[in-house]
């Protein structure tokens, strides 16, 4: 390893959900792809936070449509929340409408079947965007049509929150909200980040310093002479004053950490034994 391009690696934080993010971008493009008709549809991502569910519910609009969606069997549900009116405005610009239609306070069985179709296209991108995370397939609940009446247990009030907005010209903008448990979040985020761990260079004193260091570790260093191969019973036979042939290769291997680094010819230099390097092995010779 060389010590000029050291890299550290990034901690994971469990409240860095660039999964989610990845979601809710995600679903822009789902959506985009959905609404059609004359008019120029815009859609991003506002915001990725933590917010409370019953902090959130009590701003929402009463008309509306919860779309569930479970992400395999230990990773709960993703949850979108599209306004009424937008769903209005959507069946309309499918049927080469508009998009403006009255405002209203529940929905037609044309608007709930679109619903149904909406939650099927969004379906895919959900399972693109998690695949990495969550191996198990999502699958689509079924939606909801009264937030107060959603079943959203207190112990998970917090959650995680990314708001989409939505803009046509001509109209107000709405925003399509994504939510999940943040207990929930926090473990994707484990994954996530586990599945794509962030390297940043090394800043220059610390990484001086750490090649300063690195360059004062001593390292054990042996040059094999020879290596012989005797039977059992010679060697249990031995005494003083015998001998043992052996021959001297004609390059020796310079062995550093228990591995070749190089190779070089027996020789005498100021009056010692010395070795003359002949060739640099980098730690791949046996």
């Amino acid at each position: 390893m060389s010590a000029s391009i050291l890299l550290r690696t990034r901690t994971p934080s469990t409240d860095d959900f660039s999964w989610f993010e990845k979601l809710a971008e995600s679903l822009v493009g789902a959506i985009r792809e959905f609404i059609s008709g004359p008019n120029v549809i815009s859609a991003r991502v506002l915001s990725v936070s933590k917010a409370r569910f019953s902090e959130w519910s009590a701003t929402q609009p009463a008309f509306g449509i919860l779309m569930p969606f479970e992400l395999g069997k230990d990773a709960d549900e993703v949850v979108l929340h599209i306004p009424g009116q937008l769903i209005s405005e959507m069946l309309d610009l499918q049927y080469g409408g508009s998009g403006d239609v009255p405002a209203r306070n529940s929905f037609t069985g044309s608007e709930l079947r679109l619903v149904t179709r909406l939650a099927a296209h969004i379906l895919p991108f959900i399972g693109s965007a998690t695949q990495e995370v969550v191996p198990e397939p999502a699958r689509v609940r079924s939606a909801q049509t009264d937030l107060d009446a959603f079943n959203w247990p207190r112990y998970r009030d917090s959650i995680v929150l990314a708001d989409i907005q939505i803009e046509r010209a001509g109209a107000n903008p709405a925003t399509i909200s994504c939510f999940i448990g943040y207990a929930r979040a926090k473990k994707i985020a484990l994954r996530f980040s586990a599945a794509h761990p962030a390297q940043i260079p090394a800043q220059p004193e610390w990484q001086a310093k750490m090649k300063s260091a690195a360059m004062r570790v001593p390292m054990e260093t042996r040059a094999v002479l020879t290596e012989a191969t005797f039977p059992l019973s010679r060697l249990l036979a031995l005494r003083p004053g015998d001998i043992l042939p052996v021959m001297l290769p004609a390059d020796v291997p310079l062995i550093i950490a228990g591995r070749c680094f190089a190779r070089g010819s027996i020789g005498e230099a100021n009056g010692r034994a010395a070795l003359q390097i002949q060739n640099m092995e980098g730690f791949h010779c046996e």
